[in-house]
Order: C-alpha cells, then sequence, then structure tokens
C-alpha cells in the first residue's frame, strides 16, 4: 500500500517516527552524569522541577505534563530521590501534596549534564532553528505539541473504560 495520503510530509512524519522510536529505546538507559548516572526521563523530570519550582507543583501535574503515567513517574522520582538528586517537601498548608526540588547535589550534576547536551546533541538543532522566524518556530511547536497529544488521549481513554475480559478458548 502507497502512502499518498501523507502527501509532502512523508519525509517528516519519517524523521519523527526515527525520532520517538530511537528516543524510546535510550529514554530508561542511565547514561548522563559523572559519578552520579541518570537516564534521560530524570533529566526531563529535574528540567521541569527546576522550571516551575517557584509554583510548587504536585507530582501529579509534573506527571501529565511530561506525557507519563503517575506510577512511571513515581518511580523515577523515587530514583531521583535515592540518588540525592532531587528532595521532597510539602507545604504547611497541605501536607498530601508532594513538592519536588532539585538538590544542591541534583543541580551540580545537571549543570555538567547541560553543558555536555549543548554541545554534543542540541548544538546543530538550536543552530538551525536560530534561522527560522518566531511564526515558524510557533509552528514547529504546535506541530510536536499535536504528536504529544496522541498518547495523553489514549492513556486517558484507557482509564475511563474498562471492558470485562473474555478468555479465548
Amino acid at each position: 500500500m502507497k502512502l499518498e495520503w501523507m502527501g509532502a510530509y512523508r519525509e517528516i512524519i519519517g524523521d519523527f517516527y526515527r525520532s520517538a522510536n530511537g528516543y524510546s529505546q535510550i529514554c530508561k538507559n542511565e547514561m548522563f552524569g559523572d559519578p552520579i548516572k541518570f537516564s534521560p526521563y530524570e533529566v526531563q523530570i529535574m528540567e521541569h522541577i527546576m522550571e516551575h519550582a517557584d509554583q510548587h507543583r504536585n507530582m501529579k501535574w509534573y506527571a501529565n505534563r511530561l506525557g507519563l503515567s503517575q506510577a512511571t513517574y513515581s518511580k523515577y522520582v523515587r530514583k531521583l530521590v535515592d540518588k540525592g538528586l532531587l528532595e521532597k517537601y510539602h507545604t504547611s498548608g497541605n501536607k498530601k501534596d508532594v513538592i519536588l526540588m532539585v538538590s544542591s547535589l541534583g543541580l551540580q550534576e545537571y549543570e555538567a549534564y547541560s553543558k555536555t547536551a549543548s554541545d554534543r546533541w542540541f548544538h546543530e538543532l538550536f543552530e538551525l532553528l536560530d534561522h527560522a522566524t518566531p511564526e515558524e518556530l510557533e509552528t514547529v511547536r504546535k506541530a510536536f505539541a499535536i504528536f504529544s497529544n496522541w498518547h495523553s488521549e489514549k492513556r486517558a481513554e484507557s482509564h475511563e473504560e474498562q471492558e470485562d475480559l473474555v478468555r479465548i478458548e
């Protein structure tokens, strides 16, 4: 079957799939950091916490923002806490919501990671994007936002309706 329905966008879709598939192969591997190793998932978690630290968001908010299940998010948070890269808090008025902060050690490790990441993986991408207009950058952002909604819609649907299982004989 030919893929004409994608028209001029076939190459872009193919590149997106290759990127997503490649990332899914490495996202759980602890490949960054020295001496403390951490994974791309853990990097994303630390980045979001640093970015929104002053807002004191709870773990559920971060999990949704990253497109991770709450169980997966909790698992990686536990690893980061055990490594000393994150610290858990709660507000004096609400002891139920866990508020996360990147520890001083986490900030040091992230700083070292960001220098390597900038030079090794993101330099070429940022150089290319430097030539885009603000409108073009917004179009690229919106394209990725459309793709990012696919998995969250599916996850939401799967929790809303649960069907009975029928054994196949």
